[in-house]
């Protein structure tokens, strides 16, 4: 199959069931009460949902994938409920023959096609679940996230969680139970987010992985900040870079510095944000990794008005092959670097390819997007269009329960009707001059353009 590096390693990394004798299990129910099941809801609705918007857009090929991503997993459900008689087991054959010929008509080149295929090769006709099942499905989660399709990751990861045995060695059960967490956290789903993550820092300490367990508390900053509480994530942060400097953890450390970086931006201290991200940008290893950070720093250049770097590394994530989501969080930010630099021209292609693919975004992304479009149309002296966004911004927001967002548009809309619209570009910089000037920013900006010529 054709997947990404970063996909291939996470795969690869699940831990395997090791030696179980003396050591504490976790139940297969627990493990599927965290990631959730599809039983509450429609049964796998989010593939129909996506096959609708597809076909809406004409755009056949995707929608038919969406159809054959449904009908898949309708076989799962069959083969977990079982074939109890001869007649069930004729049925469940004759329902696989039907799934394989719907694949059939997909193109083999893309690999979502070759996903399904995989994971339709692995059940056989005896109805058993083998490993490599669950393996193909979980595959297939971390494809779907990457191609930011949360609720459908979340749903083929009920799936997986569904092939365990009863009893799941605890390392095992932290890798999905963090997957499923960070998936939730994504979707804005605060609640079983944080139930995952306890989850998994539990299942941590229980396999003696610190990682794991720094992992599960860096989530819980993630989740805090989504909610508003700045400085729990900040001290939480801080108190996992700590425990990681200590372990000589390096992808946790940087993990650490730019969960920090985050808060310290929103808090308002940009040049100690831009430090963050610059060590968490220069520690980290894997590259889709690598290129968050650097999105990230991108964005706290450009707060202090180092622009030109800012462009240069907004632009190297752009055009390199990372994700879906930190290629788009880069076109977001570039917009509004450009909107902020009065080039409408570009503000209006970057905000047009971000349209494009606006119902792939997870709930905090609509709404960066929508407050970044409306400023920009502010900006551009299209005050009427910019309430408008910025008012759906809002209503997004609220029912997503972003509450940082919620505040931040709301100020911004206040901001518009009182005719301080002019404001609004400089409100987004620190009060403090000079930063850019700083030699610590300078060697930031000569290291990116070395990188962007170099390519390393």
């Amino acid at each position: 199959m054709d997947l990404p590096g970063a996909v291939r390693r996470a795969i690869l990394a699940l831990p395997r069931t090791p030696h179980l004798e003396g050591k504490r299990l976790f139940s297969s129910e627990q493990l599927f009460d965290k990631v959730g099941s599809s039983a509450d809801v429609l049964r796998h609705a989010p593939f129909l949902e996506r096959a609708r918007v597809e076909r809406d857009h004409d755009r056949e090929v995707s929608a038919r994938l969406a159809l054959a991503a449904y009908v898949t997993a309708r076989l799962m459900d069959r083969l977990h409920e079982g074939a109890a008689d001869d007649e069930s087991r004729e049925a469940f054959a004759w329902q696989v023959e039907a799934v394989r010929r719907h694949l059939s008509n997909l193109p083999p080149e893309l690999p979502e096609t070759a996903h399904l295929v995989g994971i339709l090769e692995a059940v056989t006709s005896s109805g058993q679940i083998p490993t490599g099942l669950r393996l193909g499905l979980t595959a297939y989660a971390y494809f779907l996230e990457h191609e930011a399709r949360l609720a459908e990751a979340l749903d083929v990861l009920a799936l997986a969680a569904r092939c365990h045995e009863k009893a799941i060695a605890p390392g095992e059960f932290a890798a999905i139970a963090l997957f499923a967490a960070r998936l939730h956290r994504l979707q804005a789903q605060w609640a079983p987010a944080i139930a995952s993550y306890t989850a998994a820092e539990e299942a941590g300490h229980a396999a003696g992985d610190m990682v794991v367990v720094l992992r599960s508390r860096l989530g819980r900053c993630g989740v805090l900040r989504g909610q508003g509480n700045l400085p729990a994530s900040r001290a939480l942060a801080e108190s996992v870079l700590r425990s990681a400097e200590e372990l000589g953890l390096r992808d946790v450390q940087a993990m650490a510095w730019a969960d920090l970086g985050v808060v310290l931006v929103l808090q308002g201290q940009f040049a100690d944000s831009v430090q963050a991200k610059y060590r968490a940008f220069r520690l980290a290893e894997d590259e889709i990794q690598r290129m968050r950070y650097l999105g990230d720093l991108g964005e706290g250049l450009a707060q202090i008005g180092a622009h030109v770097a800012a462009r240069t590394a907004f632009e190297i994530v752009i055009a390199s092959p990372t994700s879906f989501l930190v290629r788009t969080n880069a076109i977001l930010e570039l917009m509004e670097l450009e909107s902020g630099a009065d080039n409408r021209v570009a503000f209006e292609r970057l905000r047009a390819e971000a349209e494009s693919v606006r119902e792939r975004m997870p709930p905090s992304m609509t709404a960066d997007y929508l407050y970044k479009v409306g400023v920009g149309l502010a900006r551009f002296g299209r005050t009427a269009r910019a309430r408008e966004v910025l008012s759906e911004g809002l209503r997004s927001s609220e029912a997503s329960g972003l509450n940082a967002w919620y505040f931040r548009i709301e100020r911004t809309l206040q901001s518009l009707t009182s005719g301080a619209v002019a404001d609004t570009r400089q409100a987004a910089l620190p009060a403090a001059a000079g930063l850019r000037d700083l030699p610590a920013v300078q060697d930031v900006a000569l290291g990116l353009r070395e990188y962007a010529l170099t390519g390393a």
